[in-house]
């Protein structure tokens, strides 16, 4: 005990050591930072909450002495107020910003004249947040330490040779620390330089939550929308069902949107999807009235030309598709050629016979003794040979049904498959710029 005492009045005599000189010119202070807990990561208010604390590390040649002059004491430990130390402030805090991290703590001195000092570091500091793919999104937060009192010149801040500890960490909440990355830069205030370490922390949100509270809920309303055209055309609860899966929509993408910053560089991929299946429920809400008013309305009440004209154009392609796959037998081949016709003669028989108006009929196929006598006739000249039945307004609206939900369906996967891929390459080439 009388040893440490002699120790104390030597040390910090006032005429040998005075605090408010520094112990070199630079100073170089060497940082590490220990990460305990990773509390939280808020996207929302573009924020990162951490708990840790800073390993300091500084020479004072003033503060060295021979153990064996002083029984053997190797290291000592005083106030933070007795000691010349940096003047630190986390420089992206989003707190009040406190020199020291508005908290005591006491230093350690080796008798080899190296100072450590331990400062707490419960931390809320600023991140800028991307979130083209949440929920499936990494994020890169930094805590930006500095000395603003003095330039670099006088103290110059670096780092340990593990800057980053992440031996004491403890992993919580919804987020994954996946590496650590670590920058050493300078803060430029007019022509005087200042120093700034930024301790990168790279997590990767843990998607199980959301996605069974906000992609699955979607998913299944967005599948329950197509079940709108499995719905009797002459029942009335179609437009019921469809207005009901439209405000679930809604609701779903406002509960979604609450989680997710006001304003972003790079809107989230997921968003714009629900947003597309939103438009496609509203359009599916015109849709399933125009079909519903067609197969409702009075029989005397004939639907427009252009309906009964691009029905008739549809089957005819339909049609067409279906006698062209058709070909010849192999053993009506071998046939005949026994019976000495060519075998052209038997790919004609699988033509057509000339349709009526109505388009209703299935492909014929003429008798073998009939071929010579057939002369198929023009597809533009079936409508002039055989005078048009109109299609009755149900006919209309059931064909109609079935042509919008092929439509619909093929649009809506086309737009769900294209639009991640283009936001990928997108997002790429702007970081890349």
């Amino acid at each position: 005990m009388d040893a440490e005492n002699n120790l104390h009045t030597v040390l910090f005599n006032q005429s040998r050591y005075n605090k408010r000189i520094r112990p070199g010119n630079p100073v170089t202070v060497s940082a590490r930072y220990n990460l305990q807990y990773l509390n939280s990561v808020n996207v929302k208010s573009q924020t990162m909450s951490t708990t840790g604390w800073f390993n300091l590390f500084w020479f004072d040649s003033r503060l060295e002495w021979e153990p064996s002059s002083y029984g053997g004491i190797e290291d000592i430990y005083v106030s933070e107020d007795l000691v010349w130390h940096p003047n630190l402030i986390v420089l992206n805090s989003i707190l009040e910003l406190e020199k020291n991290f508005g908290a005591e703590r006491i230093i350690r001195i080796f008798y080899f004249g190296v100072l450590r000092w331990e400062p707490i570091a419960i931390l809320s500091t600023s991140c800028v947040m991307v979130v083209a793919f949440f929920p499936f999104d990494v994020q890169r937060c930094y805590i930006e330490l500095a000395s603003l009192d003095l330039p670099s010149t006088a103290v110059n801040l670096t780092f340990l040779h593990t800057p980053i500890n992440k031996g004491v960490h403890t992993p919580q909440g919804d987020w994954e620390l996946k590496r650590t990355e670590h920058r050493s830069t300078g803060l430029m205030a007019g022509s005087v330089k200042y120093s700034l370490l930024k301790f990168g922390l790279v997590v990767k949100r843990l998607p199980g939550h959301y996605f069974m509270i906000v992609i699955f809920p979607n998913i299944i309303t967005a599948v329950l929308s197509f079940a709108t055209f499995f719905l009797p055309l002459k029942s009335g609860v179609r437009i019921g069902y469809i207005l009901t899966v439209v405000l679930a929509l809604v609701v779903l993408l406002t509960l979604f949107a609450d989680t997710l910053p006001s304003s972003s560089k790079y809107p989230s991929v997921l968003v714009v999807l629900f947003t597309i299946t939103l438009g496609m429920a509203f359009l599916l809400v015109i849709i399933t009235i125009y079909v519903m008013g067609l197969y409702n309305k009075p029989k005397h009440n004939i639907a427009p030309k252009w309906m009964h004209s691009m029905v008739r154009k549809i089957r005819k392609f339909k049609l067409k598709l279906k006698c062209r796959a058709r070909t010849v037998n192999p053993l009506e081949q071998h046939k005949s050629i026994e019976d000495g016709r060519p075998t052209e003669e038997i790919d004609s028989v699988e033509k057509c016979k000339p349709l009526k108006a109505e388009g209703d009929e299935p492909c014929t196929a003429l008798k073998p003794d009939s071929v010579k006598k057939c002369r198929p006739l023009k597809p533009d000249s079936i409508e002039e040979c055989t005078p048009l039945k109109p299609f009755s307004n149900k006919e209309l609206a059931e064909f109609f049904d079935s042509f919008l939900f092929i439509a619909y369906t093929t649009l809506y996967i086309v737009l769900l498959a294209g639009i991640p891929i283009v936001a990928t390459i997108w997002y790429k080439l702007a970081n890349e710029k």
